[in-house]
């Protein structure tokens, strides 16, 4: 299990925190308001990594949130820690639209009917959703090439499990059911 340890008052442990439940990332929080183990946690992690604290400790912060890996490793930086989650996470599709698309609620409704494992990220609702969206427009251009002409949007569009990005919603469903 991966763990993370930080607080409700620092603003990168809630940002975290928000990725963290919209994902569906298997992290778990040890608060430090809440038990003074996780601060003993957090002190002992502190004091055995002096490298990964000198910046922090020259630049009077904390060092929150702190990561602990599967593998023990020790990290600051959050992205490395998403990707190790990711990676272990039960394998999901990922749509990407608005519920404010028609197609992108019809897909839904199938989703909900069929009961599918889909982890829907709305672009209007998070902009995180937002620049998800972007950066997958943008890195897949022969995807968005016909969209682009048509001055449309280009939603939904899904991510598979092993990464490939597709507008198929018939093979995304498909691949969903075999999840089941």
């Amino acid at each position: 299990m991966i763990t993370m340890v930080g607080n409700h008052v620092c603003k990168d442990c809630v940002a975290a925190l928000e990725v963290i439940e919209r994902e569906h990332l298997p992290i778990e929080f040890h608060d430090m308001e809440k038990a003074l183990d996780y601060v003993k946690e957090f002190l002992k992690l502190r004091e055995g990594h002096p490298e990964i604290f000198d910046a922090c400790r020259k630049e009077n912060q904390i060092g929150i949130p702190l990561f602990v890996l599967e593998d023990g490793t020790v990290t600051l930086d959050c992205e490395t820690a998403f990707e190790a989650a990711r990676r272990v996470k039960r394998p999901v599709v990922i749509m990407v639209g608005s519920h404010l698309c028609k197609a992108c609620r019809e897909k839904l409704g199938v989703i909900r009917e069929k009961e599918l494992k889909v982890e829907f990220h709305d672009i209007v609702e998070n902009m995180q959703d937002m620049r998800l969206f972007l950066k997958i427009r943008e890195g897949n251009p022969e995807l968005y090439e016909e969209i682009r002409k048509e001055g449309r949007v280009g939603i939904p569009v899904f991510i598979l499990p092993d990464g490939t990005i597709t507008r198929d919603s018939a093979l995304a469903l498909e691949t969903a059911e075999k999840l089941k």
